[in-house]
């Protein structure tokens, strides 16, 4: 089952695992390219397959294992001889190969439940739930940094908009005057307009 998910502007917890897959990879390239790094796009076929043939923590498996059923075929593999798969029928091994795969993709699930649970438990005792309504008015973070400013004396919060729709807990349509659509916002970067009356 395939849920899809509506990600807002400058909220990449909302896709958190490509955040953290491109933060591995950067750190992997930044072991392997010269200091020109110029040539990065040569090493990314190999950081790339290094990524795949590990273990991940919250599946418990490697992705090539998860895809093929299989590990990977490293240089010393091919220097040494393959007696495993002696005489093995083509039929046997791909009954064999499919079992594996069901069987992880099982096992990558549970442990990914139990990942996401602990996360979830983690990230709950910090959060502070607020909620807006349809119509409401609210300030929206937007992180524009201008020339010859300091950034310690500038309001992010100054661009106002109005709740158009509720699309989930956590997540907005927020219509302003300063743009020419209406936006989809984490509520983690909306703000109340206060009116204060003296």
């Amino acid at each position: 089952m395939v849920n899809r998910l509506r990600t807002s502007g400058y909220r990449p917890q909302t896709n958190g695992a490509i955040e953290v897959w491109h933060r591995t990879l950067n750190g992997m390239l930044a072991k392997v390219i010269k200091d020109n790094q110029r040539h990065w796009p040569e090493w990314v076929r190999y950081v790339t397959f290094c990524y795949n043939a590990t273990e991940h923590s919250a599946t418990g498996f490697s992705p090539f294992f998860l895809n093929t059923g299989r590990q990977p075929v490293w240089n010393v593999d091919l220097l040494l001889p393959m007696a495993e798969q002696a005489g093995v029928p083509v039929t046997d091994y791909a009954v064999r190969v499919a079992d594996r795969i069901e069987r992880a993709s099982e096992l990558a699930r549970e442990h990914l439940q139990q990942a996401s649970e602990s996360a979830s438990k983690w990230y709950n005792n910090k959060v502070k739930p607020r909620t807006f309504i349809v119509g409401e008015r609210v300030r929206v973070f937007y992180p524009r940094r201008y020339a010859g400013r300091s950034p310690k004396w500038q309001s992010y919060f100054k661009t106002e908009g109005e709740i158009e729709q509720v699309l989930n807990d956590v997540t907005y349509l927020v219509r302003s005057r300063s743009w020419k659509q209406s936006k989809v916002v984490h509520v983690d970067k909306l703000k109340r307009v206060e009116n204060f009356t003296p």
